[in-house]
């Protein structure tokens, strides 16, 4: 983007890392197929305490049924699935485990004497197997022996290669042909898929290794090691005991993802001589008998009889696809849908409540948008109940019938609005959309609540949606206009009336809280009062710019703006669908133009409204504005900021409009730029799941900082704290920072304190 410093300016070197892609599956570990769940490392969160807890935590959620059917068939046989066996034997369950080896076989393929770490340190599992600080042949010890005192129903070298859905639950079919009926189906396969893969020529030569297993094979040998993760940095540790040479090959600068007990030992064996590592680097080819290597200056070849290859594995997602399961942020024909009422939808109530001003195109847009949005809701609803979703939860079951309820409520008071001159209540359809604004900001806040229990959640939602309800409807469209209809505001020529809102203008207290350039009106008028003026530059330019320099962006965006009330309710749900894509980054500060178009216009209006009785040319930039709002008025308030805005909420979660496009986050970016908050880490914690970057719905990747240490200061940052919640770990901390001194805040957002 141009210029290309300034954008650089903003960005602060920002890492920009990408997401894996596991299954999509809801805070009951439920996928898209209905009782279909799916626990342990398929999770995304690579511990193995963390696994067994799934183990016991997924029974909550799997219904009993009076029938002959297993209550559950568990597919996988490491630590997750025989967790979920032991607790269904405790449950007096009826379940069967099918595992396509041997049990614990994933943790049988570790290398030997692999170290194995208990992580969270101070998390108590409910499950029967105990994971603890050892090693690799230990641990196998200590399992295999507790399985044996407590023998399982589980059926070995049974690989599942079909499941399929009937009347009463599923039918799997094994690679023996066995056909075996259940009401649920638990999946523990663990990321067990197909090792990922350089794509180079020679690869598939016989020298070339994607898991070490035995130290020993390397002795004597000239080994190349690919990778700069903890797998690949203790394959070092371990071989360089017998190897007679390593070369450590690593694409990045620096060991960001590893822990720093293996980075620290890696730097020794480097003084020590024992390996050699390559930063900034990557391999070409693979011969016989060397390596090519395309160095950060220059290209090399490395003599190698031996090739590891230890970048990570990829989920079984042949498997997963094949039974039906979505991956996340994979759009199917449901998703499509949906997007296709949600959008039209859009259309409808913006193309719609600015119909009353605007041309009469608006009216017909908004009216056949209505009737594409009722066609797709109907579509949604066959698909809907054809997946079995209506008989998931409760939940899901309330929350469909409120989009009915909002879309037929609004198609109702704009369609008899326009075209039968009747008001519900006597009300503009501006006004019922605030309505339903407001409304769904308090039922899917009390969800939130409900769902993410930390104390610095219930004080922000509570905060927005007090905002929202009082702020941004009640006052300006019930409680100003009843006050001035009662004589209550005082006359014509007192203050309120005169300076705040002239001409009984009560929408004007929208402008209380949402400051320009949100909302344009605040500063662009042909006729402001002195208290608009100060008031408006006082909030953009003093107010705003303290509260993001003391508590970051997220002072507004996260706790009093209408838009961000809205993404942190009714996008809650749907936060990880944000794309983290280059192409994403590279749009993520489009919002700049818009806020620069913003800025010239409203500037050529303040300077004719106020210049023009000195100087009568300077009414031209007047005149020049005017006749271009128009296009602001249509493409980022109606377009970008509404339908764009709202339409994209569950296609790429509800920060599209406040990341890419959003003038005052824009200019907030630009105070954040010298903003005193951060998001501390503790990189010795760290784990790389991922899970804080795969839940920013402002596409940030939040573990490019975690893993290396570095407080997070990316102006995108919105605190809502997701990043910090859901982490595993407890890696991140809120927190300022000034003179190099620390300062945690004292709502702790992690919620260790609920």
């Amino acid at each position: 983007m141009w210029p290309k410093f300034y954008f650089d300016w903003l960005r602060k070197s920002a890492p920009t890392g990408s997401v894996e892609i596991y299954p999509e599956i809801s805070e009951t570990f439920e996928t898209n197929l209905p009782n279909v769940f799916v626990i342990g490392d398929l999770t995304g969160v690579p511990l193995l305490k963390l696994a067994c807890e799934s183990g016991v935590n997924v029974w909550n959620s799997i219904q009993s049924r009076n029938n002959d059917r297993y209550d559950a068939v568990i597919i996988g046989g490491g630590p997750a699935g025989i967790s979920c066996a032991l607790e269904g034997n405790r449950l007096g369950k009826k379940y069967l485990v099918l595992e396509s080896n041997l049990p614990f076989q994933t943790i049988q393929s570790y290398p030997n004497q692999k170290p194995i770490f208990a992580e969270p340190k101070l998390y108590n599992t409910k499950s029967k197997l105990i994971i603890k600080d050892t090693t690799k042949e230990l641990l196998l010890e200590d399992l295999n022996g507790y399985l044996k005192e407590n023998p399982i129903n589980i059926k070995t070298n049974q690989r599942v290669i079909h499941i399929k859905k009937d009347s009463i639950g599923y039918i799997l079919e094994t690679e023996s042909g066995e056909k075996i009926e259940t009401n649920a189906i638990v999946i523990a396969m663990g990321k067990s898929g197909d090792p990922k893969k350089l794509g180079i020529p020679g690869e598939s030569s016989s020298q070339v290794f994607y898991r070490l297993i035995d130290p020993k094979d390397c002795l004597g040998q000239s080994v190349v090691i690919v990778g700069g993760g903890d797998t690949a940095l203790e394959a070092v540790i371990q071989c360089s005991d017998y190897a007679k040479e390593i070369t450590l090959v690593h694409r990045g600068a620096e060991f960001q993802r590893a822990k720093t007990e293996n980075v620290n030992r890696i730097k020794r064996l480097e003084i020590d001589g024992k390996i050699k590592i390559l930063y900034e680097s990557q391999l070409t080819e693979i011969i016989p008998s060397a390596v090519f290597i395309k160095a950060k200056d220059k290209a090399v070849k490395i003599k190698t009889e031996m090739v590891f290859v230890l970048i990570g594995t990829l989920p079984p997602i042949g498997f997963l696809e094949r039974v039906g399961i979505k991956l996340q942020n994979q759009k199917k024909l449901l998703d499509w849908v949906g997007f296709g009422a949600l959008f039209s939808f859009a259309t409808t109530a913006y193309f719609g409540k600015s119909a009353m001003y605007g041309p009469g195109w608006f009216s017909a847009l908004a009216t056949f948008a209505s009737v594409i949005s009722a066609i797709c809701m109907i579509a949604f609803g066959v698909l809907y109940w054809k997946a079995g979703q209506f008989k998931s939860s409760f939940w899901k079951v309330f929350k469909s019938f409120y989009f009915v309820f909002v879309l037929g409520y609004f198609f109702f008071v704009y369609l008899s609005s326009t075209y039968f001159q009747f008001q519900l209540f006597g009300k503009t359809p501006s006004f019922h959309y605030t309505f339903l604004y407001s409304l769904t900001i308090l039922v899917f806040g009390i969800r939130r609540i409900l769902v993410r229990k930390t104390n610095y959640i219930f004080y922000q939602t509570l905060t927005l949606i007090g905002v929202q309800i009082f702020f941004l409807f009640l006052l300006p469209e019930i409680i100003l206009p009843k006050l001035g209809e009662n004589g209550l505001l005082g006359s014509e020529d007192g203050f309120i009336r005169r300076e705040i809102f002239p001409g009984d203008a009560y929408w004007k207290a929208y402008g209380l809280i949402l400051a320009w350039p949100l909302n344009m009106g605040v500063l662009y008028d042909g006729g402001i009062t002195t208290f608009w003026l100060v008031y408006g530059l006082f909030m953009s330019f003093g107010l705003i710019p303290f509260l993001v320099y003391r508590y970051g962006k997220g002072a507004y965006c996260g706790w009093i703006c209408s838009c961000g009330g809205l993404a942190e309710t009714l996008g809650d749900e749907h936060r990880q669908k944000m794309p983290h894509s280059q192409t994403a980054y590279r749009l993520e500060h489009s919002g700049q133009y818009i806020l620069l178009f913003a800025f010239v216009i409203t500037l050529l209006k303040l300077v004719g409204v106020f210049g023009k009785s000195f100087l009568s040319i300077l009414s031209l930039g007047e005149v020049f504005a005017d006749s271009t709002k128009w296009i602001y008025d249509l493409a980022v308030d109606i377009g970008l900021a509404g339908v764009i805005g709202v339409g994209f909420y569950f296609l790429y979660s509800g920060r599209v409009w406040c990341r890419m496009f959003c003038p005052l986050a824009s200019l907030m970016h630009i105070y954040a730029r010298f903003s005193s908050f951060r998001i501390f880490s503790d990189k010795k914690k760290c784990i790389s799941c991922n899970i804080c970057t795969k839940n920013c719905h402002q596409g940030i990747d939040v573990m490019g900082y975690a893993s290396r240490g570095i407080p997070m200061d990316s102006v995108q940052c919105v605190r809502c704290s997701a990043c910090v919640s859901l982490c595993p770990t407890d890696v991140l901390r809120f927190g300022t920072v000034k003179n190099g001194h620390i300062s945690y805040d004292r709502l702790d957002a992690s919620g260790k304190e609920s």
